[in-house]
């Protein structure tokens, strides 16, 4: 089953500055996978969107390829950003996966204990797509601070 995605556009590249000039686009959507498979392929597909948009994404300063797992939350947001992980590119893509937040709840699945697992699938995923390969960028992947990030 694919994701649907909407379109939002927001003066802040989290989504929470209201009356101001639009400046990013945010391509949102919620996934309501449980099991590993179907977690991977709904990380894979925003992944596939992510580096889809990268020919409109990348500026002259853009160096990385930032995935953010937010635990808390169970949302991955990935973005192009600068050297200083300061200036996002405008389309930020992200994923919020409300039946990961809801086992969380119950205690049948930890959501810090599933980073390790986003990483990994993250670094499988982009290390063998050619699209994303012809790009001059690092991909990098954090669970915290974006400036906690690791290379992937």
């Amino acid at each position: 089953m694919e994701l649907a995605w909407e379109l939002e556009q927001s003066a802040s590249p989290i989504g929470l500055a209201a009356g101001r000039v639009a400046d990013y686009e945010l391509h949102q959507t919620q996934s309501s996978a449980i099991s590993s498979d179907d977690v991977y392929r709904d990380l894979a597909e925003t992944l596939q969107l992510a580096i889809a948009k990268l020919n409109d994404n990348i500026n002259d300063v853009s160096l990385f390829f930032l995935i953010s797992w937010e635990p808390i939350t169970a949302t991955i947001t990935i973005s192009v950003t600068d050297d200083q992980r300061a200036n996002d590119s405008k389309t930020i893509v992200r994923c919020h996966f409300t039946e990961l937040v809801a086992q969380d709840g119950e205690g049948k699945v930890s959501l810090g204990d599933v980073s390790a697992d986003l990483s990994f699938w993250c670094k499988e995923f982009l290390s063998t797509d050619q699209e994303f390969t012809q790009f001059s960028l690092v991909a990098l992947y954090t669970d915290s601070s974006r400036h906690k990030a690791s290379i992937l």
